[in-house]
Parts: structure tokens; sequence; C-alpha cells
């Protein structure tokens, strides 16, 4: 019986020793793909740094307990408490993440994320087992195991909830740009070529989709949602006596607008008609101009008065046609180029939001721009990073490129999809070359959700996007690129009015 009962000691200890081995050494050969699996763990990302190296030499230093006889009790309690800590973290990963990673390499890499759970289920009540027998057989003896292990089960699934709760804070409240990516949230649907690579997005419809040209700047375009149906429409404003310098189309349902900051005047035309009437001349020159509805449109603006750059709303038939909001965007050197961004209007939740370019936060308001929540991107830039030059004739302009923080952003059912500027902690450069990355954050749930890749080719520096009902819309060089939401990113969309936002 004895001979039994030792045998069964050695053999387990052998197990773990090829199991733990064969898991270190494969990791280690491959240890930067390992680093960025462990980074992409919805669990445990936060701390991708020390549990990387932290799990090599537990695993090493666990094998090496159980060569020795003398230490082998040891090493079998380290090895029971290793296989509780990843059960529990595969129990967690398959009843509690929002996403399912992929394996982190080993001798377990192929087997699904079910198999790997009954595997190490197994290994636990073998582990346990082996450090039963492995006493003489005394009752004291075996109920002081039972208690070691029930003690050593506890606090193994203490350490993985800790680093769970700890990592989820940190990485949506606290994050130390790690990004976590998202398991295929989008789906190529179609594509098709445009056959030249200056167009934008104008807006969209439930079944067309709108684009502009800058070559052409009086022609809209219209292609339908299923990419099959094109048709170009050359708009003719009540008024030619202006010089425009780069006019753009805003379409809003069955309405669509012509503008030109650089002008102080708005068009308006019906969807269908060819001739655009002015709606408003001479209330404001501006940057940006998003559309809310036929009274009213947001503008980002140089505010003469203060020198600032500031956002406002202009109202085309009201009494008070103009109000600016001097104290939204807030300067932390430059008062224009630190606060220069992109601006969104979230129609189905009647908000805006306000993506700043060179700094790592955007700002969300209500439809009448009255601030309701600072938020702050996963990057680490809070500061803008720019340098200012003044002419002799006292204009002020950038004496280098400055850092882009935040490209391009989009704004739909309370998310905020953002293509960053940089590359964040143990992220693959060759995926980084040749994609765009898109953050996701919701502005509802006032969290990071989330991010993934849009590929493009490596020579494409610039893209563009919009969300329509149901579809990410992509404008890459001359190709347009339509893909269908998966549920994992779809589920957080908000089709109705955002309430309760918190300022920071």
């Amino acid at each position: 019986m004895k001979t039994i009962r030792t045998r069964f000691v050695e053999f387990t200890s052998y197990f773990f020793i090829l199991l733990f081995c064969y898991a270190s050494i494969s990791k280690i050969m491959d240890f930067e793909n390992f680093q960025i699996q462990i980074a992409q763990s919805p669990l445990l990302s936060a701390f991708s740094d020390i549990i990387s190296y932290g799990i090599l030499a537990l695993e090493l230093a666990v094998s090496i307990l159980l060569i020795f006889e003398h230490t082998r009790r040891a090493g079998l309690l380290s090895s029971f408490a290793l296989m509780i800590a990843f059960t529990i973290y595969i129990y967690l990963i398959l009843n509690y993440s929002e996403f399912i990673p992929c394996s982190c390499g080993g001798i377990l890499e192929k087997m699904d994320w079910r198999t790997h759970l009954i595997f190490n289920i197994i290994t636990v009540f073998v582990a346990a087992i082996a450090v039963i027998v492995q006493e003489t057989g005394n009752r004291k003896q075996i109920i002081r195991s039972v208690y070691e292990l029930t003690g050593i089960a506890f606090f193994s699934i203490s350490v993985i909830i800790f680093l769970y709760q700890k990592s989820e804070f940190m990485i949506k409240s606290e994050n130390n740009f790690i990004r976590r990516f998202l398991q295929h949230p989008i789906r190529e649907d179609a594509r098709i070529n445009l056959g030249y690579n200056s167009y934008y997005f104008a807006g969209a419809s439930k079944d067309s989709i709108y684009l502009g040209n800058y070559t052409t700047p009086f022609t809209l375009t219209s292609l339908s949602i299923d990419f099959i149906k094109s048709k170009e429409m050359r708009v003719i404003p009540d008024s030619y006596k202006f010089q425009f310098k780069r006019a753009q189309f805003q379409v809003n349902a069955s309405d669509y607008y012509l503008f030109d900051g650089t002008v102080p005047i708005i068009y308006h035309g019906i969807i269908g008609s060819k001739k655009v009437q002015t709606l408003s001349y001479g209330q404001a020159y501006f940057s940006q101009l998003i559309n809310k509805d036929q009274n009213t449109f947001a503008i980002s603006t140089f505010y003469e008065p203060k020198k600032i750059q500031a956002l406002g709303l202009l109202f085309p038939k009201g009494s008070k046609n103009l109000l600016i909001k001097t104290e939204l965007l807030k300067k932390q050197n430059d008062p224009v180029f630190d606060t220069d961004g992109q601006l969104h209007y979230d129609y189905d939740n009647h908000q805006f939001v306000y993506m700043h370019y060179y700094k790592n936060q955007f700002i969300v308001m209500d439809e009448n721009l009255n601030l309701k929540a600072t938020f702050k991107t996963i990057d680490t830039v809070a500061q803008p990073k720019i340098t200012i030059s003044e002419l002799s004739d006292g204009r002020r302009k950038m004496s280098q490129p400055p850092l882009v923080v935040n490209k391009k952003s989009t704004v739909k059912y309370g998310l905020v999809f953002n293509e960053s500027n940089l590359i964040g902690r143990h992220e693959n450069k060759e995926s980084w070359n040749n994609s765009a990355v898109i953050d996701v954050y919701s502005t509802f749930e006032q969290k990071y959700i989330g991010s993934f890749y849009l590929p493009k080719p490596k020579e494409i520096k610039k893209i563009q996007f919009m969300i329509t009902d149901q579809y990410l819309i992509v404008l890459i060089g001359n190709e347009i690129v339509r893909y269908r939401f998966a549920q994992n990113l779809s589920q957080y969309f908000i089709k109705g009015k955002a309430e309760n936002l918190d300022k920071e």
C-alpha cells in the first residue's frame, strides 16, 4: 500500500513538472506574444507586466520544488494553489468576461476554454489527493492537510477575484494605456471602388449614404446602403458671389446643407432638389458646423473678443441668432491650438461630443451645449505638446508638428468611436502599422469599452468612418467598405436619451 501511495505521489509530481516546464518554456520562447495575450485578458490586463513574469517564475519554481523529495510536499501544495488560480480564472472568463480571449499558450493552447476548465478541475483534485496520500495515514495529519488545502484554495480564489476587480477598475477608470481588444466586433460585409480618393462623408439616411467630393465641391453623391445604386447631383446655390475655399455638404434626414466657414453663409436644400437657398448669412464664421435641426446649428469658432476658440449655437431663424459658450473648452497654454478638436452630435441621445486632438480628453454636452461630463481617453497625454511661434504681423502658428493624440472620431448610440494616433503598451507593431486602431467609449456608462483594428494598407495614412443605423462605413483611399457590428459591441448601443452624466 505504501508503494502505491509513493508511486502515485511520484507520478503526480512528474506530471506537474512536465506540465509547468513545458508551459513556461513555450511561453519564454514566444514571450512577446505571451505578454500581448496577457495584456488582452479581460481580467488581468492591468497587471500584464508583473503577471507575465510572475507566472513564469512560479511555474519554474514549483517544478524545482517537485523534483526533490524533501520539498515535494511544498511543490504539490503550490501546484494545487496554481491550478486553483488557473481554474477560477477560466471560470471568470467563461461566466463574467465581456469577451473570451485567446489561450495564453503552453501545452493546452489548442484546447477550447470549457475543455481547459474540465482539465484544470481534474488536476486540482489530483494535486489534492497527492497531498493527502503523501501523509502516513495519521488522521490528524490528514485533517491538517485538508485544512491546508482549504486555506490555500480560499487564498488562491481571493487573489484572482481581487486582481479581476482591481484590473476592471484600472482599465475602465484609471487606465495606464493598455488597450483591451474586442474579439471580432466587426465583420466586413461589402466594399466597392469609388475611383477617387477625394470623397468625404456628408451624412446618411436609412437607405443611403451621402458623399461630398473636395475636388467637385458642388456635387452631392448618394450611394444606396447595399452599394448597388449611386447618383450624382450638381447643386445650384441661389447666390454665387462668394469665393469659397472648401465648401462642404452635410445631410440630415431629408435636408442637406452647403457651407464654408470662411464665408458666413449656410445654404439649405431638400434631398432630390438641385437648388439650395440661403438659410443664414453674416451670422458667424466657423471652422466646424453641425446641424442639429433646421433651426439650430452647433459651431466651433474663433471668438475675437477673448481671442479664444469656442463652441456656440447658431439660430438662423431665431430672435437671438448666436449663442457663444466660451467656458467649455479649457486651455492649458495656448487658447486656440490647445483646444482644437472635432465636434459631433449624437442624434439618438441628443448630446454633443467634442473630442480634443492633442490631449486625452473629450467632453459631453446636452443639446443646448451645457456641459454634462468630461472624459479621459485611455492614453496618458494630458497636456498638449505644442510649440507656438508668433509672427511679426501678430499671427500665431505652430512652429513644429504637434503630437496628435486623437485623429478622427464619430459618435452614435451613446458611443464614441475614436481613431487613436498612439500605440499602447504590449501592442503588436505590425498590426498597428497595417491598421487603424479604434477605441470605443460609452458616454452613458462613462467607461472605456474596448478597441478594435480597422485594416488598411500601410501607405494610406488617413481614413474616414461613420456609423449608420446598423453599419460601420469606412472610406479607405479609393474604396468604401461596409462592416456589420457583432453583438459584443452592439450590446452597448443606447438608442435613447442618456441621463445622469456626472461632471468630472
